[in-house]
């Protein structure tokens, strides 16, 4: 797995030169032909490092210490750490999430609000 590739699935900041050999390894392939191709196919919006994010996942342990903070000193409930539980394991299979999937199931199944009727406003923030 090339270097920039291990760097997103572990959560860890790309440099210029790890864009560029993303972009390499990627537009390069004869099936993508070129970032004109590749955004006729996937659209201008889609940034190289969240489409590769997306097709990688990202790994269990980066995900946990994204939320360690959050949860170091916290006297969350079980249902609260469920929630936070169920982020990790999206982000660990699809490598990114959309704020709005904090409102729709299987977050939805822990409260029928999602986040807003699991964590108070504050701790929601």
């Amino acid at each position: 797995m090339p270097e920039a590739i291990a760097k997103l699935k572990h959560n860890i900041p790309l440099t210029d030169a790890d864009l560029l050999s993303l972009e390499e390894l990627l537009f390069n392939v004869e099936a993508i032909e070129s970032r004109e191709r590749f955004e006729e196919v996937y659209g201008k919006n889609l940034s190289l490092k969240l489409f590769i994010c997306q097709l990688v996942g990202l790994d269990r342990n980066a995900a946990r210490q994204a939320f360690t903070r959050y949860l170091e000193g916290s006297s969350f409930n079980a249902t609260q750490i469920r929630f936070v539980e169920t982020i990790i394991d999206y982000l660990t299979q699809n490598g990114v999430m959309d704020a709005g999937l904090l409102y729709k199931p299987p977050l939805t199944d822990l409260h029928y609000e999602g986040l807003d009727g699991v964590f108070r406003a504050n701790d929601a923030e």
